[in-house]
């Protein structure tokens, strides 16, 4: 018992360890195949998002899909009627592209709605498979696009468990990171891991840490992306920007005391000891610098999407369709116990691969930027959508569950992506054989569960 209790010690102590310092399996050189493997695969994910969209168009019932569809060719382009459509819908990325291609280059309603959806999956496939080409390269040194590019395929149909033996809805009752019946959400999705992969270069810059995306202009990358990604749909934001200021906030502090502690030292009797005191306290007050300078360049990186959000809020509800409503705090746990009566099994359901990663690689997800990052952003989505509501009509909605399905896009991301780094690892044994094979099956599952939900095996391939 004693050796087995310190085998786990010794698994957690080391799995919080700056994954560079692990070694990896020999390959990871750029070829050829790796490109085309990218290039087909995002072209296989155009096509089958092309088809799902395209079903939710034609179907009979009106939806999301249909009616933001419906939406977009019901407004003009012209000045003096953009206004009056932009307090209807203020997060209309989506619908200006399918209203450009409808009107401009008069393509079929459907068809139009249909291409827009798939090419803003095939934007944020993209982006997913650069995000974890650049943290592969960066912890192991190898280029493996192929090996991303698969990981992002798997994140572009991630969901929920469904099992028809249970009494309700998976997408309804679980939730999804990809509810590929919203298009906005999809379209917000690409530009939201943007802005985190710049806030991750944020966080490993001032750690005098080597970028992983952006070595020039981080902060303008960063205020772009978020720009673009609350124009598109602002619950990504809601997510992320609280949890980078928390972050933020705790490393300020964590320097801030670091200083404290350095400067109440007294001074050493030897020159030796005095010169290590004082080379110490330039560090801490350095590593302060680094931080506080980080925190303010990033808070005026987010000034055009606060700006923007603010300016949506005002204008939805005091001037548009939504007129007299307003966010509200609920009883926690009241909205989501609408769609179901356990929340711990639609949690279970949604979240079972990335909730077995967090708790078998917890010194990960509690060390690295990217994990902290990831698990901050996920628990302030189920923050916000446990206690916080839309008053009036719009109530039951449900709104905020866009909040937490962008913390469970971040979440799985960064799953995804330890589970390939310790795939790589050349330590072997049947508990890490035994380990693999069933992580990697809790994520096929979920991956079969989206395409099974959709239909595409039956009514695409």
């Amino acid at each position: 018992m004693k050796k087995a209790w310190k085998a786990l010690l010794d698994y957690f102590k080391n799995n919080a360890k700056e994954p560079s310092t692990d070694k990896y399996v020999e390959g990871g050189t750029a070829q050829p195949v790796d490109a085309l493997t990218c290039g087909i695969l995002g072209a296989l994910l155009f096509i089958i998002y092309y088809k799902i969209a395209y079903g939710f168009c034609i179907s009979d019932s009106l939806q999301d899909m249909k009616a933001h569809a419906i939406f977009a060719q019901n407004f003009y382009l012209k000045p003096q009627n953009f206004w009056e459509a932009w307090l209807k819908v203020p997060h209309m990325l989506w619908h200006l592209v399918v209203k450009t291609l409808e009107s401009r280059l008069h393509f079929p309603l459907w068809n139009a709605a249909s291409f827009t959806f798939a090419l803003f999956g095939l934007f944020a496939f993209f982006v997913m498979t650069w995000f974890l080409y650049g943290l592969l390269k960066g912890h192991t040194g190898q280029k493996r696009l192929a090996y991303a590019s698969l990981g992002a395929a798997a994140l572009s149909f991630v969901g929920p468990y469904v099992c028809e033996w249970l009494t309700f809805d998976a997408y309804l009752g679980a939730f999804s990171p990809n509810p590929l019946h919203n298009p906005t959400h999809i379209a917000s999705k690409g530009f939201g891991m943007l802005a985190m992969m710049a806030g991750i270069d944020v966080i490993r810059k001032y750690k005098r840490l080597s970028p992983l995306y952006f070595k020039k202009g981080v902060y303008v990358w960063f205020a772009i992306s978020a720009l673009l990604s609350v124009i598109a749909k602002p619950t990504f934001m809601y997510m992320l920007l609280p949890a980078g200021v928390v972050i933020l906030l705790i490393d300020l502090v964590s320097a801030i005391n670091a200083c404290l502690v350095e400067g109440s030292k007294e001074e050493g009797q030897n020159g030796k000891e005095k010169k290590q005191l004082a080379k110490r306290q330039v560090e801490a007050r350095s590593r302060l610098g680094a931080v506080w300078s980080g925190a303010w360049k990033l808070a005026l990186a987010t000034l055009p999407a606060c700006a923007y959000v603010l300016t949506e809020y005002v204008a939805l509800f005091y001037y548009g369709t939504e007129k007299g409503s307003g966010v509200v705090l609920t009883k926690p746990l009241e909205v989501w116990h609408f769609y179901i009566a356990d929340v711990k099994v639609a949690i279970l359901l949604g979240m079972c691969f990335p909730l077995w990663m967090l708790l078998t690689n917890l010194g990960y997800f509690t060390k690295s930027a990217e994990g902290k990052l990831s698990l901050m952003g996920y628990a302030f989505g189920v923050l916000e959508f446990s206690i916080l509501a839309e008053s009036g009509s719009r109530k039951d909605a449900g709104n905020f569950a866009w909040c937490m399905m962008a913390g469970m896009t971040v979440f799985f991301a960064v799953a995804v992506y330890r589970l390939m780094l310790v795939s790589l690892q050349q330590r072997t044994g049947k508990a890490k054989t035994a380990y693999l094979i069933f992580s990697w099956f809790l994520l096929a599952l979920h991956v079969y569960s989206c395409l099974s939900y959709f239909e595409v095996f039956s009514t695409i391939l």
